[in-house]
Formats: structure tokens, C-alpha cells, sequence
């Protein structure tokens, strides 16, 4: 008996010793940026003269406070019903900050310095005491995260907002602060237009073309990269790249466009396989892969596709590859590129509802042992697990951890800036679902969204580092957690996905790992 009781002192006294290296309230690598939100008061219960600060942390750490406020939006697209996600955030909080209820949600954003000494923190974040528990391991910036980030920009939807000529020098200041936040997430794609709307119009703001396309009048052709050139630059000082995406050799009802000398518009239908089709996009590809060649672009520049049907990804792959070899392709489809061997598609990326355990036999390592990346997205569907105004933010590091669990090499998602009128005040939009069409307000005001995707790309971009030297127990406790990290699980309405995020967040920032 006295045995027995030993043994479950021992087991206790163990269990105990382990939760202490989480006795803190959040834990973290160093160099890695933390986001988190903290409840001050209950619903109803107001506070005089509050303004949030942060304070006790080395001046060495960078941290700031902010509010995040409400933004209403429609429950159901077009149903007229509104309800408020508490998503739009203001650093600071600034004079708004003693308005009843303002202080309802405090959220917190603390950089870690690479050269921080380890061990445990202690902090106020508005009215609560926290700490903050330093990992012995270093994060590297998000440029040199294996990660791959795509998240597509809308420099229209910007230049609408500022009231000011695209491409012009106000409309850069005012992208450079949007493209930069970003960039903190390891965005790894520039998007482009290669003529002009390529999703029709599908967004509030039309996309416009960074390069034109002018037919002479002796038939030939003429190219101006001088806005996609510029952009392109712009965007890698930005910290967003290497890669450069181009849209869309098959634009939605195949309707391209060009000028004539006079700089009169010209609408041309341009199916795969057409003599129209192959009148305008080859003379383009041989001249565009003669002058990426010419910036040190070409090997990192991919023709992308979106939600294209197997015969034009066949159409496409093999046009592409005859007149502009050098040049890669990209797409989000619906299929399994490994039923079509002789398509070549350098990065391929499925809907969530594909990511089958079969896809992933079937695609993730050959490809990879090839060269090529395999991603996956979420868009207007599914209803969860994705990054909706009426997401729980768990959802959001969910999506952002995904790949890791399932090998892949990264995640997509369609619109990082494309707003509806006015996005602070409304977040809907026709017949998308709130938020779809976003993950940062106007003004560079960021979303509880976007930052708590960032922590989930974090954590995989950790759990990948610890994979790599893991020993056979580690990996089997990682296969497990990743095995967890279930789909079909995950989309059930009653599903709750913090204690996954919590078991996933005290694997990857263990103070020991053996």
C-alpha cells in the first residue's frame, strides 16, 4: 500500500514539474512576435477614465496595446440581419480608449529580441498581471521561414481608398505600411496582373493591369513593364517574395484586353487552344521571359490559374512550356495533379476539402522531392474551419498551422486587402461572407484575424525546426498532434479548437525537448 502511494506521490511530483515549465501565462521563442487577447471586464461592466498600457518588460522587447473594436457586419450574405465581431484594432487606443466599454478586449503585440536572455517575464497588460515564459530556442525572421505564405495584395482597392492616381508616389506611402504587416506573416508571393481583370469583377475594386499590352498597327506587339517592374521592386523592398505570381493567362469568361496606338481599349475572347489566344500570349511569353531574364526574375516568375478545369491546365502547361520553358505555373484547383502526370504544375494548391489522407501519399513527397510545392487554401468556403468575421480567432491559427500538421508546404488564402466600401464600419460584401475579402482594415488598422493566422504560422514554422532533429519519442508525440489537426473534425459547428491550440502551443515552446 505504502508502495502504492509512492508511486502516486512520484507520478504527481512529475506532473507537477512538467506544468511548471507552463506555469506562465504565455510562452515564446525568442524572435518571435507575440499576439494575444486579454478580457479586462465582463460584458456590461464599464470602467472610468481606462486606458490600456503595457509595462514591466525589458525596453529591450518591443511591445504595444491596443483595443480591438467592433465592426459590424451581415450574419448571412444579403440577409440584412447585422451582428459585431470584435476584430479591428486600434494600437494605443488613442483618446477612444475612455469611452464606456471600449477597454472591452485588450490586445497585445510583443516582439522578442533574438538575443533576449532566456526565462520568465513579468508584465501588466492593461488591468492584469501576466508572464511571459522565454524559450532557449531563436525563431529566424519571417524572410527566411520555409513557410509558404500567399495571401493575394490589391493595390486597387488602396489607391480607391486614398483617392489617389494608381502606382503614383502617394499610393506606394500608403501600401508600404499595409504590404510591410504583411511581410511580418513571411509572405513569400507578389501578386500581379498581367491583364487587366482577371477575376472579372468580382471584388468591389476591379484589378487593372501592370503591364500593357499594346497591338501595332502592322499587327505587332509592344509591352510596357514599367508599373510591374516598379511594383515588383517595390514589393521585395516591402519583404515580400522571392516569388512573383502573374494573373491570368485564363482569366474568368477568357476575356483579355490590350490597346491599339491611339491607346483605345480592345476586348478579346482568348480561349486555350484558339488561334486569338495564341495570337496574344505568345508574343507576350517570349518577350516577357526575355526580359525577366533581363531583371534576374525569370526563374521565381510562375503563370498562375485560379479554379481552372484540367483541360486548361493542360492547354496552359503545355503552351507555357513550348514558348517560355523557364517560366513555372501555379494553380488552385479542384483535382489531383497526380491522376495527370504530364501536367508540370510547380506549385499546386487544393482546396481544404481535398486534403485527403490519399492526396497527400499520393502528391506531398514526390513533388517535393521534385521541386515543385504543395499548399492548399480556404476561400468562401468552408464555413469552418477559415478566417471569417464570424470565425472564432482559434480558427484563424488553425488554418495557419494546417500545413504543418499535414506536410504541406504552405497555405493560400484570395484576399488580403480587397475591401467592400468601407470595411471599418461594414465588413460585407455582396455574396461573400464577412471577411472573406479581407484580413487588414483601410488606414493599416490590422485584424485580431490576421494576427492570430500569424501565431499559427508561427507555431508551424516551429514545429517544422523541431521536426527536424526530433527523436523517435518527440515524433511520435508530433505525429499524434498532427493527426489531431483533422478536417472533418474540425468543420462541426459545435467544434471548439483552443485546447487544440493550447496542446499544440506547449509542444512547440517546451523548454526541453529530447
Amino acid at each position: 500500500m505504502t508502495r502504492i502511494f509512492l508511486c502516486l506521490l512520484l507520478f504527481v511530483a512529475t506532473a507537477l514539474a512538467g506544468s511548471c515549465l507552463f506555469a506562465a501565462d504565455f510562452a515564446a521563442w525568442r524572435g518571435e512576435t507575440l499576439f494575444f487577447t486579454c478580457k479586462n471586464v465582463n460584458r456590461g461592466e464599464t470602467i472610468v477614465d481606462f486606458k490600456p498600457t503595457i509595462e514591466g518588460l525589458p525596453k529591450s522587447f518591443t511591445a504595444r496595446i491596443g483595443i480591438a473594436r467592433p465592426v459590424k457586419f451581415e450574419r448571412e450574405p444579403n440577409s440584412g440581419e447585422f451582428i459585431v465581431a470584435w476584430d479591428k484594432i486600434e494600437w494605443d487606443g488613442g483618446e477612444a480608449a475612455f469611452a464606456p466599454g471600449a477597454h472591452r478586449l485588450v490586445v497585445c503585440e510583443i516582439h522578442i529580441p533574438k538575443n533576449v536572455k532566456s526565462g520568465v517575464y513579468k508584465f501588466k497588460a492593461g488591468l492584469k498581471s501576466h508572464t511571459l515564459k522565454v524559450v532557449d530556442r531563436v525563431l529566424p525572421p519571417p524572410s527566411e521561414w520555409k513557410y509558404y505564405l500567399d495571401i493575394w495584395q490589391h493595390p486597387w482597392a488602396v489607391a480607391r481608398w486614398e483617392a489617389c492616381k494608381p502606382f503614383s508616389k502617394e499610393h506606394y506611402a500608403a501600401m508600404r505600411p499595409l504590404w510591410e504587416h504583411l511581410a511580418s506573416a513571411g509572405q513569400k508571393v507578389v501578386t500581379t496582373t498581367v491583364t487587366k481583370l482577371p477575376w472579372n469583377h468580382q471584388c468591389y475594386d476591379g484589378y487593372g493591369t501592370m503591364i500593357r499590352h499594346i497591338k501595332m498597327n502592322d499587327g505587332s506587339w509592344k509591352f510596357d513593364y514599367s508599373v510591374f517592374d516598379e511594383y515588383v521592386e517595390f514589393c521585395f523592398d516591402c519583404g515580400i517574395g522571392p516569388d512573383i505570381a502573374c494573373y491570368s493567362m485564363v482569366p474568368w469568361k477568357y476575356i483579355v484586353y490590350a490597346e491599339n496606338e491611339k491607346g483605345e481599349e480592345i476586348k478579346i475572347e482568348a480561349k486555350p487552344g484558339s488561334k486569338d489566344f495564341e495570337d496574344y500570349w505568345k508574343p507576350f511569353l517570349i518577350d516577357f521571359s526575355k526580359h525577366l531574364k533581363e531583371k534576374g526574375w525569370l526563374g521565381r516568375t510562375y503563370i498562375s490559374m485560379d479554379e481552372r478545369s484540367v483541360e486548361d491546365m493542360r492547354a496552359i502547361s503545355a503552351f507555357v512550356k513550348k514558348h517560355a520553358p523557364e517560366l513555372k505555373i501555379s494553380t488552385a484547383g479542384n483535382f489531383d495533379p497526380s491522376k495527370y502526370p504530364e501536367l508540370k504544375i510547380d506549385n499546386y494548391c487544393p482546396v481544404i476539402d481535398k486534403v485527403t489522407t490519399k492526396f497527400i501519399a499520393n502528391n506531398v513527397e514526390t513533388r517535393r522531392n521534385s521541386g515543385m510545392l504543395t499548399t492548399y487554401y480556404v476561400c468562401c468556403v468552408p464555413r469552418k474551419p477559415n478566417t471569417f468575421m464570424e470565425s472564432q480567432l482559434e480558427e484563424s491559427f488553425w488554418c495557419g498551422f494546417f500545413p504543418a500538421a499535414k506536410n504541406l508546404d504552405g497555405f493560400l488564402r484570395w484576399a488580403y486587402n480587397s475591401w467592400p466600401y468601407d470595411p471599418r464600419n461594414d465588413a460585407s460584401f455582396g455574396p461573400f461572407r464577412a471577411g472573406d475579402t479581407f484580413l487588414v482594415y483601410p488606414d493599416n488598422q490590422h485584424s485580431c484575424r490576421f494576427l492570430e493566422l500569424r501565431n499559427g504560422i508561427q507555431a508551424a514554422e516551429k514545429f517544422r525546426i523541431l521536426k527536424e532533429s526530433a527523436s523517435k519519442e518527440l515524433r511520435d508525440e508530433m505525429d499524434a498532434l498532427s493527426a489531431e489537426y483533422d478536417y472533418f473534425a474540425a468543420r462541426k459547428e459545435k467544434a471548439d479548437l483552443k485546447p487544440l491550440k493550447e496542446r499544440t502551443l506547449e509542444l512547440v515552446n517546451r523548454d526541453t525537448l529530447k
